[in-house]
């Protein structure tokens, strides 16, 4: 197995000597703020085709990106749901590939098989080995997997990875920068205690398997505590969460993020996301820690908490929270100059890859 670790800054991506077609496709709200630049900057010198699927939260995303997607099927919540989606999908999609050179995309499992039965090199970048179902169906047919640093090799070995090729970043590098001047999806806030932010737990992915947080809860007694709290439910669906103001679309989350005091996630993407915004963060994922989890608590970015934890931690410390976010944020801006922008390397990398004689 080829593993290479990128330490540097990418240089300037080099022209091809031809246009490729190169296919991207977007499952998640994620790899919409992901890819938004690896579009941008693979339309300067290639032809981009851009797939996405119906899914509530997405879709939002898309729109607020101005990115030109083709819808290609839609999300389902259920197993056998998933599944006869997932074989529409990859119907649907083959009818596209006339002409494609390459494929990009996180694990997608229609991408992934119609690339790789029309013998069309499929890249795949992602960052969550944890997702069992999605990397078995992907990591054996991508030509290579891109991942953030933090990942084990051995993670992506298991499923039958042939090329591991890791970049020295976060995936949230790729857009905090332009994600984070956007419009706050929430204004007029009275932080006097200050502001926290609580998100929900990706409750529908197969890797959590019912597996559930109280954060409905948390933001509630927060909020009873003085804080000004947001809540963020999953899947656009509103929920109740006490006197914490519950915004159950939120296609513009970075803004908010940065100017929260403090955030709680029951995931892992905006963890990392508030994190590199210079937010003090307590993760209460209830899986296993993943690989980027660890990371960030090893070096003390995250703190790990129980509901009954954190409610005695801000009990305690009330009114330190706005002392905190300051003396945080001075750590964050060091962490994200030593990281490199995941889009040039991923750009970088597949138009090399498509430079090169085919296997």
């Amino acid at each position: 197995m080829h593993i290479v670790f990128a330490q540097h800054k990418a240089k300037k991506v080099p022209s091809t000597d031809y246009m490729a077609k190169i296919h991207i496709d977007i499952l998640t709200p994620k790899y919409a703020l992901f890819m938004k630049e690896v579009i941008r900057k693979l339309s300067l010198r290639n032809e981009v085709m851009v797939t996405s699927r119906d899914y509530s939260e997405l879709n939002q995303i898309i729109k607020d990106a101005g990115i030109k997607s083709e819808i290609v099927g839609k999300h389902g919540a259920e197993k056998a749901e998933k599944l006869e989606n997932s074989l529409e999908r990859s119907l649907a999609l083959m009818k596209l590939y006339d002409g494609v050179d390459a494929a990009l995309a996180q694990a997608a499992p229609e991408t992934a098989r119609v690339a790789y039965g029309l013998g069309v090199p499929y890249f795949m970048t992602h960052d969550s080995p944890h997702a069992e179902a999605q990397s078995r169906l992907t990591v054996p047919l991508a030509k290579a997997v891109l991942t953030p640093f933090p990942i084990k090799v051995k993670h992506w070995k298991i499923y039958g990875a042939k090329e591991v090729i890791k970049y020295h970043s976060l995936d949230p590098m790729a857009w905090i920068g332009w994600a984070s001047a956007l419009p706050s999806p929430v204004s007029g806030l009275d932080a006097k205690k200050g502001l926290v932010v609580v998100r929900e737990e990706e409750y529908q992915a197969s890797y959590l398997e019912g597996k559930k947080a109280n954060t409905a809860t948390l933001a509630a007694k927060l909020s009873d505590m003085g804080f000004e709290v947001v809540f963020l439910p999953r899947y656009g669906i509103k929920k109740e969460a006490g006197n914490a103001l519950v915004v159950s679309s939120h296609p513009r989350i970075a803004p908010l993020l940065k100017a929260a005091e403090a955030f709680i996630g029951a995931g892992g993407t905006m963890n990392t996301e508030a994190v590199l915004l210079g937010t003090p963060t307590y993760s209460v994922y209830p899986g296993e820690p993943t690989d980027i989890e660890r990371y960030l608590i090893q070096r003390g970015l995250v703190k790990k908490a129980s509901e009954d934890e954190l409610i005695s931690h801000f009990q305690k410390n009330g009114y330190e929270v706005k002392r905190e976010k300051a003396r945080f944020s001075k750590i964050a801006a060091k962490i994200r100059e030593s990281m490199v922008d995941p889009t040039d390397f991923l750009v970088k990398f597949v138009e090399e890859s498509l430079k090169r004689p085919a296997d």
